[in-house]
């Protein structure tokens, strides 16, 4: 990634060549559609965020958040605040969902997917807008797991194995979830004006992230929260080869669903991935209390 404004937390190289330019400018974005406007994101999501053509460009636009511009090959990118928002406001929704939207068109695979690093390899969680994704993370990460990505986890083949490739240093979490995970003591952002979503800074011994790659090992789809349920359990049973692959489809992040070559060998991809890497519907009460057992369940699991 190459960029004139500093990208927090994302550590400086300078022998690779960029898979993507970031512009960020000041003025607003005059771009207009030349194409049908539709709502992007991943299931259960309340961004405002919407998707159109724009001559040779897309233009994707957060709802009085900002707007940005994405070549038709994902390689370069210019944001712009609308009026009254900051430019860090701006480059969070950068690395959060455009970059990763940007690098699905230069054809990697990218996952709606917390992911952490244990002993057994790399896990991630996918789910719906809302199930829980991001506070299961942090569970695992206030445990002393490295957190690899919070939301946009980016998977490599390296012959038969799959590699989870880190993102950036940040959690967002809703503020009950901060206040039991993190306590008072420690400092989060708002994630824009709206969201109610804070942004949590991690690195250090007590909130470690990855800055290595590390094989994935398994991914766990969240269930429907179970609230106010009578029953405590957390169960996970294995999704079939269909079930796996369908849940991946929802789950990628995909700037273009028109374009034919790209998503024939998006879903090539996906089918390696369902082939290699078992997938299990991870499902428990939505408890803040009960994710010390979540957590002991899962890292059960991984050990059969």
């Amino acid at each position: 990634m190459a960029s004139r404004v500093v990208l927090r937390g994302l550590p400086r190289v300078t022998s690779a060549r960029p898979d993507c330019v970031f512009e960020l400018r000041r003025e607003p974005i005059r771009a207009r559609p030349t194409g049908p406007r539709r709502a992007l994101g991943p299931p259960g999501d309340r961004r405002g965020l919407t998707v159109s053509r724009a001559g040779a460009w897309y233009l994707l636009r957060f709802r009085a958040l900002a707007d940005f511009l994405v070549s038709r090959d994902g390689r370069e990118v210019i944001g712009a605040p609308r009026r009254g928002v900051s430019a860090d406001v701006v480059r969070h929704l950068f690395l959060a969902q455009v970059m990763p939207l940007a690098l699905s068109r230069r054809g990697w695979l990218v996952v709606h997917a917390s992911a952490v690093v244990t002993p057994h390899g790399a896990v991630a969680f996918l789910g719906a807008a809302g199930r829980g994704k991001s506070t299961l993370g942090a569970s695992f990460v206030r445990g002393g797991f490295p957190l690899l990505a919070d939301d946009g986890l980016l998977l490599m083949e390296r012959g038969r194995a799959l590699v989870a490739v880190p993102s950036y240093p940040e959690i967002r979490l809703w503020p009950d979830a901060l206040a039991v995970l993190a306590g008072a003591r420690r400092k989060a952002r708002d994630v824009a004006r709206r969201t109610g979503k804070q942004r949590l800074a991690v690195g250090g011994p007590r909130w470690p992230f990855s800055r290595a790659q590390a094989p994935l090992r398994r991914m766990y789809v969240l269930g429907a929260g179970r609230r106010n349920s009578r029953t405590s359990a957390v169960t996970i049973t294995p999704l079939r080869d269909r079930e796996a692959f369908v849940e991946l489809v929802k789950h990628v992040f995909r700037l273009d669903v028109d374009d034919p070559t790209r998503l024939r060998a998006e879903f090539a991809a996906i089918a390696r991935l369902v082939s290699r890497i078992a997938l299990y519907r991870l499902a428990f009460p939505r408890d803040l209390s009960r994710l010390p057992a979540v957590q002991a369940a899962t890292l059960g699991h991984l050990e059969q």
